[in-house]
């Protein structure tokens, strides 16, 4: 029962970090560094912040605010995997591995999601996409960008999965 429990929890707290605090947390930014009116409203289950873009702000701004989830998904994963090492109780670390892998599956999704809808021209309109398009980017230039960012986020994950995996005891003797 407290196998179930802990999966539960893990999936629940995931879950909460992936659709609402990533979003609360751009909004915030929004709402401290633009001017202008930040909206936040539900899209389905999930928040959704929407900023106007305008050319008073730089390119890099936008930048910080479009990145912004992404860099609270990583600090979350690292201050629990800082956490699951310090933690003796196989339940409640049980509840953070399923935590990490919610906000790693998070990242990866966003990061292809967007890289295809630049690939494709696609009408859906991605965070990264409207980034690139206030930047005024050719669309080579808008490739090799997505293609960067995407390599940056890949390597990264695949350097915290070796930790995550380190990190739990069956996995990590092999």
């Amino acid at each position: 029962m407290k196998k179930t429990y802990s999966i539960i929890a893990g999936l629940i707290a995931g879950l909460l970090s992936v659709l609402f605090l990533d979003q609360l947390f751009k909004g915030l930014l929004a709402n401290l560094f633009l001017n202008e009116e930040v909206k936040i409203y539900f899209t389905g289950l999930r928040l959704t912040v929407y900023f106007p873009t305008s050319e008073i702000h730089s390119f890099f701004l936008y930048a910080v605010l479009i990145i912004s989830p992404f860099i609270l998904s990583i600090l979350m994963v690292e201050a629990t995997l800082i956490w699951h090492n310090k933690i003796p109780n196989n339940y409640l670390r049980m509840s953070i591995i399923i935590f990490q892998l919610i906000n790693i599956g998070y990242l990866i999704f966003t990061a292809v999601i967007s890289l295809f809808s630049i690939l494709l021209h696609t009408t859906f309109q991605t965070d990264w996409s409207m980034l690139l398009n206030h930047g005024s980017l050719s669309y080579d230039q808008k490739l090799l960008f997505m293609f960067l960012i995407l390599f940056i986020f890949l390597g990264y994950i695949n350097i915290l999965t070796k930790r995550i995996r380190k990190s739990i005891p069956i996995i990590g003797k092999k």
